[in-house]
């Protein structure tokens, strides 16, 4: 007994080298299968097939017959020990994220020449080789107990301090790492590798006394421990990123895994009562306990697949288990069947292998392949020669292991079958999805109702459902109506009595529906036969997070389960309908947006014209007349400073609920912009009808309204136009009512008045000019005439006023009151402004240049001339391009702009008077002049305005204004005009008064050029 043991011994240190070396493999197989894009994955897989080839050779180089075979397997298995700490160190490198190392080209010339020198010594030279062994046959198998010689010495120096560097690197990155996960990864290779260095040097101390001479060279045994390490710290802190699974591929899901270990314990089963039939009951000679042990051992790994599903704390790592129990039952199996050569039995492993293809990985493949190698391996070791015997036991076992093939094959098959079927089920629910989805997306408000239905009898049709509908809720989710029905034949229709029904009376689920919950109600029936079951699924369809309804399919099935496939769709289809919902909805929004004013709620422009348009034609039918009234509030910028906007737009919506209520139900109030209002009046019989409503609406007008708590009293104009004598188009109607308001405005406030051929002319007449002042300039239309400022003391002209005129072509001569105003609207006051100011000083250098007497040339300057920032840069370019000199420049300003308390009108006038310019304001008195204001004016002359000079011979207050105008002018040491001047009495009070200078058709009219040129020459030869 003892000498058989001590006979196998090598055997059994050659299997415990197969299992380390299938260990190996499977450790790098599974890192490699999970991602091999990954390069750290890649260089573990190498680093575990050099150890395989190391501990393989080894396995080999034990049990051998010779000394010669021994000494082949040893210099194999020297390709693995001589690398293997070159590899450790560059997967170490890998994994603490050594970057920029690795792109040096250097560092892998120092990792791996050392490999290669020692490989070229103890491997590939046959005569350095059998230089470093020395092989002894032991009783444990052939080990090598050569003497240290140098190599040996330079390869433990090169072994030892590269998996120490490879060590110190892991170590300072995991204690200086900032994540805490990598600090206990390194943490656990560094006590792995521990673990093993301390079990090398202890095989190496006692070498002589133990059988595993020359450790070193074997520590793949010990090494085991560092890699299994390596290999948990992978599958525990996912050191090697892996790619998450596709479900769409999975066949293997936890139902179909659960039948197939069923299948696979019911294999196992099988299998020992199968060899009880085949050993015990056919043979004529058969060892009973041989055969019960092998069978209760199948039967044991039967029972323990059903142990792993079911026990609480297995269930978790149940798929390890089971794998290793199958891996385990390959040897096992094999290995009973050794001595006959295994004739049927080495099969059986392919029934395995037929179970694993339909995982959802490569593991259970891998492992299996790996567990069949190793043992046929094994098996050509231990029994490299064997009488096949084909016996009646065979044949019975063959046929068993068919018959269980078979089972396990249509198993299988059923699944693929079953997956194939559903993915062409899902293929057609993701094409009909698609053409559901791609048919919505021009849904709108007027065809919803249409795709739906159709969409609805698709659904039915396809999952062959009995009824199917959409219902909604009303706003306040008090009842609930039934909006679309589908019915399969034979089915009643139920849309009738499904309408507004309370939800208080409606079924449980409702609730749920309301909570945004899906529902799936399966009411059993008491008889099957007589009484199906009855199913819902409703899914809530929600848009906003508001749930405005739900999709239901009803169903009368014999079925115990339904397709999970119905409730997906359904949702989806809900969400599809939900989507379209919510973009009716925002078209709904744009529509109201593009019609209605967002404030008042009133129809827009927009929406008005249209509903005009319609009028103009129901009233070409029926000959009635419409009324049109434009409304515009006054002074409605004063109104928003005193309450700010948000209390203007309270006003505002009053006003428009006020004019809602004034007007009928068939008429149209319109907010038409700002503070205007347009109102359409239908079906009006006569104008005064029209002007009825329009004194109701004045009336408004009279009582206050009341914002904040506060009375707030406002005035209105309104203009009114009729259809068909204003206008047969809705444009035209507007338009003359809004001619119609500006006229009302004139009148003053609270007033309305109705369009007529009168004010019509007039604004034709305005557009008329307005157009053809545009092209005035252009044209040389325009004219500057001049009128001379005489001096009453020395009767001299001391001053000429440049003044506008425009030689219309076909008007003749147009004055200023008519040009300014156009000119500031149209906004070409600016260039005509510049031309009058360039051709008055032009005008004057030339006389000067004639030699008559230098005089002044005033130019009136608007006010939007004057708010241009570059006012002064232009006056300086002005006199210098024109050569004449400030001083017989004068520059007239309003009086309302000189009073202006802005600090920018004073900053302006000093630069005008830093230039040198002579500074006059115009129309003096006709505005508020503040004497605190107006004695910080930088300015040089008043001039009174034409107003007070024609009632100074006959009123008296005139006299006493022209007087006081006058003594303040001069206290101020300020020049004084008057301007207007007709009469001799109006030139004797004027004198009286020590007035300074007068402007009039007394003394001369305003002229062109050359008639002033000769007044001026005339004027200087006989003065006064």
């Amino acid at each position: 007994m003892k000498g058989a043991l001590v006979g196998i011994l090598p055997l059994i240190f050659s299997f415990l080298f197969f299992i380390i070396c299938g260990m190996y493999m499977f450790f790098g197989a599974y890192i490699v299968s999970v991602n091999s894009k990954e390069k750290s994955n890649r260089i573990f897989f190498v680093l575990c097939i050099f150890l395989s080839v190391w501990t393989f050779s080894l396995a080999m180089s034990i049990s051998v017959a010779d000394i010669e075979t021994c000494f082949f397997w040893r210099r194999v298995s020297a390709l693995g020990w001589c690398t293997f700490a070159g590899i450790l160190l560059h997967f170490f490198l890998i994994l603490t994220n050594k970057r920029r190392l690795l792109q040096k080209w250097w560092i892998y010339f120092l990792i791996y020449t050392p490999a290669a020198v020692f490989i070229y010594i103890f491997a590939l030279s046959h005569d350095l080789a059998i230089l470093q062994y020395n092989l002894i046959n032991t009783p444990f198998g052939w080990m090598n107990k050569a003497e240290n010689n140098i190599w040996n010495v330079l390869y433990y120096i090169y072994y030892y301090s590269f998996i120490a560097i490879g060590l110190a690197v892991l170590w300072h990155w995991g204690e200086y790492s900032g994540d805490k996960r990598n600090k206990q990864q390194a943490r656990l290779i560094l006590y792995g590798f521990s673990i093993s260095l301390i079990s090398g040097f202890m095989l190496q101390i006692l070498g002589d006394e133990l059988f595993l001479t020359g450790a070193t060279q074997k520590v793949s045994n010990v090494m085991f421990v560092a890699i299994l390490a390596m290999f948990y710290s992978i599958k525990k802190y996912k050191l090697v990123r892996m790619p998450p699974l596709n479900m769409d591929e999975v066949i293997l899901n936890k139902g179909n895994r659960t039948k197939i270990y069923n299948y696979l314990s019911g294999c196992f089963i099988a299998g020992s009562f199968l060899n009880i039939v085949s050993r015990y009951f056919i043979p004529e000679q058969a060892d009973l306990i041989t055969i019960l042990s092998f069978s209760g051992l199948l039967l044991a790994i039967g029972f323990m697949i059903q142990i792993a599903q079911r026990v609480e704390p297995l269930k978790k790592y149940q798929n390890y288990i089971i794998m290793a129990l199958i891996g385990l039952s390959i040897p096992v199996i094999t290995f009973e069947f050794i001595n006959i050569a295994s004739p049927t039995i080495w099969a059986f492993p392919f029934i395995l292998i037929i179970v694993a293809l339909v995982y959802n990985n490569r593991i259970a493949l891998v492992g299996i392949t790996v567990s069949i190698f190793l043992t046929q391996i094994l098996v050509f070791i231990i029994k490299p020669q064997a009488i096949v015997e084909i016996n009646s036991s065979a044949y019975v076992a063959r046929i068993g292991l068919f018959g269980i093939g078979v089972w396990v094959a249509f198993f299988v098959n059923k699944l693929y079958v079953q997956r194939l079927k559903q993915n062409a089920d899902q293929l057609k629910i993701q094409k009909m999805i698609s053409e559901f989805s791609t048919d919505f997306l021009n849904v709108n408000a007027i065809n919803f109702e249409e795709k739906s239905a159709k969409w609805l009898r698709k659904s039915g049709v396809f999952f062959n459902i009995d009824r199917a509908c959409i219902c909604f809720f009303n706003d306040d989710k008090s009842s609930v109506s039934c909006q679309q029905e589908w019915r399969n034949e034979g089915v009643a229709s139920q849309k009738a009595e499904r309408q507004e029904i309370p939800v208080e009376a409606a079924p449980e689920w409702i609730e749920s529906i309301i909570a945004n919950k899906v529902v799936h109600n399966f009411n059993r029936g008491d008889i099957l036969e007589e009484r199906p079951n009855d199913v819902i699924i409703a899914i809530p369809i929600s848009s906003k997070v508001e749930v405005r309804g739900f999709l239901a399919f009803e169903i009368k099935t014999e079925k115990d389960e339904l397709n999970p496939e119905y409730e997906g769709l359904l949702e989806i289809i809900a969400n599809i309908l939900a989507d379209a919902l919510v973009k009716i909805d925002a078209e709904n929004e744009i529509n109201y947006r593009a019609y209605y004013d967002q404030l008042t709620g009133l129809p827009n422009r927009l929406l008005f014209n249209d509903r005009l348009n319609q009028g103009i034609e129901s009233a070409q039918q029926n000959g009635k007349m419409i009324g049109v009234i434009y409304l515009d509030i006054d002074s409605f910028r004063t109104v928003t400073d005193m309450m700010g906007h948000e209390g203007s737009d309270k006003l505002l919506v009053q006003v428009s609920q006020k004019l809602v209520r004034s007007v009928k139900k068939t008429d149209a109030v319109c907010r038409f912009e700002g503070d205007g209002f347009a109102i359409m009046l239908n079906n009006m019989a006569r104008d005064k009808e029209v002007l009825k409503v329009a004194n109701r609406i004045a009336g408004l007008f009279k009582h206050a309204f009341i914002v904040n708590g506060q009375e707030f009293y406002i005035s209105a104009n309104a203009g009114i136009s009729i259809y068909p004598k204003d206008g047969d188009t809705a444009e035209e109607l507007i338009k003359n009512a809004d001619i119609a308001m500006c006229k009302a405005k004139e009148k003053g406030k609270n007033n309305y008045v109705l369009c007529s051929s009168t004010i019509k002319e007039e604004v034709k007449f305005k557009n008329k000019l307005t157009s053809n002042l545009y092209h005035a300039l252009d044209n040389h239309e325009l004219r500057v005439y001049y009128q001379p400022q005489i001096c009453l003391t020395t009767g001299k002209i001391v001053a000429v006023e440049a003044l506008l005129r425009w030689q219309h072509p076909e008007l003749g001569i147009i004055p200023p009151k008519v040009i300014i105003p156009l000119a500031e609207q149209t906004g070409l006051i600016n260039p005509i402004g510049e031309w009058v100011l360039t051709t008055a000083c032009s005008q004057n250098k030339t006389w000067q240049d004639m030699g008559l007497p230098p005089v002044r040339i005033a130019v009136n300057i608007s006010a939007t001339q004057f708010r241009n920032p570059l006012l002064i840069s232009q006056m300086k370019k002005l006199l210098k391009e024109t050569d004449l000199k400030p001083r017989y420049l004068e520059l007239e300003l309003t009086e309302n702009i000189a009073i202006n308390k802005s600090s920018y009108i004073v900053g302006v006038l000093n630069g005008l008077k830093k230039l040198g310019l002579y500074i006059s304001i115009d129309d003096f008195g006709t505005e508020y002049s503040s004497l605190s204001r107006l004695k910080l004016l930088p300015m040089d002359q008043i001039k009174i305005d034409k107003q007070f000079i024609d009632g100074i011979t006959e009123n008296e207050k005139d006299q006493a204004i022209v007087n006081t105008i006058i003594l303040l002018a001069k206290n101020l040491g300020l020049s004084v005009i008057a301007e207007g001047a007709e009469t001799q009495e109006q030139i004797d009070f004027l004198k009286v008064q020590q007035c300074d200078t007068v402007q009039g058709f007394f003394y001369y009219k305003p002229m062109p050029a050359a008639e002033m040129e000769a007044v001026l020459r005339q004027k200087n030869q006989h003065p006064d």
